[in-house]
């Protein structure tokens, strides 16, 4: 019998109960950072809390209309943010891109956020749908890296490559996305071994369930009020504030030993339950 007692449901946004910044001011002042993926949820709260410290951020994202609210989020911090749009999977505009925003800075920080996938069944994933998701959550993550290295090298920079929790353990719904996820923490472990000698750290930050504003709500409604109670020991969602704070320190000198490292930031979620253990998940809105 587990010893996982199940929490109530969260009401509201009680989740998002303490500002978890306790890096001090201007930290990064003088770094340059390269965040994909940088129009919403995480990435969005990335860019600004490096901003924050006083990096120039570089997003990249799709569309301008998401970069131009991330800009907006960060405009009061002492620190720059700009911004590139591009899709990850075209190598030769991540080429471009990468070459444009670091040829003058350098590059202290990359952090590869963009991904994403839909939820079904195994069986039911085609073969399309499968080698779309490999091919933004892995093979687009190895592109960008490929074409940041000699920036990341010239500074002994880090990479920082966003997953997700738990995948050593599986999840319903999520057999292409967390295949993918398990190549790029391969993958992350390599480049630590083989780029140590050039300075160059790579870590994964595998956040638990986020419960962003880009969710539909019938997702975001079964998270807060099934998922979380059921399967997070420590009975709250992971607030992106968080995952933007170790990621921030993740680049500072006290950082400088982490590396090869999936750091799984989820409140013990990968040790608890497990969503393969909740009925009716994920929702039929969440479906593809």
């Amino acid at each position: 019998m587990s010893g996982f007692r199940p929490h109530p449901p969260q009401s509201g946004r009680d989740w998002e109960v303490a500002d978890p910044k306790v890096l001090a001011p201007m930290l990064l002042a003088g770094k340059h950072a390269v965040v994909t993926g940088a129009g919403s949820g995480i990435g969005q709260g990335i860019c600004v809390r490096l901003v924050e410290l006083g990096a120039t951020v570089t997003g990249i994202g799709r569309t301008d209309s998401a970069l131009q609210k991330t800009a907006e989020l960060a405009a009061h911090a002492q620190g720059k943010f700009r911004w590139f749009t591009a899709d990850v999977r075209d190598c030769a505009r991540v080429r471009s891109v990468i070459a444009e925003s670091s040829a003058e800075l350098g590059m202290d920080l990359l952090v590869n956020n963009a991904g994403g996938q839909f939820y079904a069944a195994a069986e039911e994933i085609s073969d399309n749908g499968f080698r779309s998701v490999v091919d933004l959550n892995l093979n687009a993550v190895f592109t960008v890296i490929s074409e940041a290295k000699q920036f990341l090298a010239q500074r002994g920079g880090s990479i920082v490559n966003i997953s997700l929790s738990g995948i050593e353990r599986g999840s319903v719904g999520l057999a292409h996305s967390l295949a993918a996820r398990a190549g790029v923490l391969a993958m992350t472990k390599t480049l630590a071994l083989e780029w140590a000698h050039l300075g160059i750290r790579a870590n994964c930050v595998a956040p638990g369930v986020v419960i962003s504003d880009s969710l539909p709500e019938a997702v975001a409604a079964s998270l807060r009020d099934r998922v979380v109670p059921e399967s997070v020991p420590a009975g709250r969602a992971t607030p992106v504030a968080d995952v933007a704070e170790l990621v921030a320190f993740i680049a500072t000198p006290a950082g400088r030993m982490i590396t090869g490292q999936l750091l799984q930031i989820d409140g013990a979620a990968h040790l608890g339950r497990g969503l393969h253990m909740i009925d009716e998940w994920p929702p039929r809105e969440g479906r593809e």
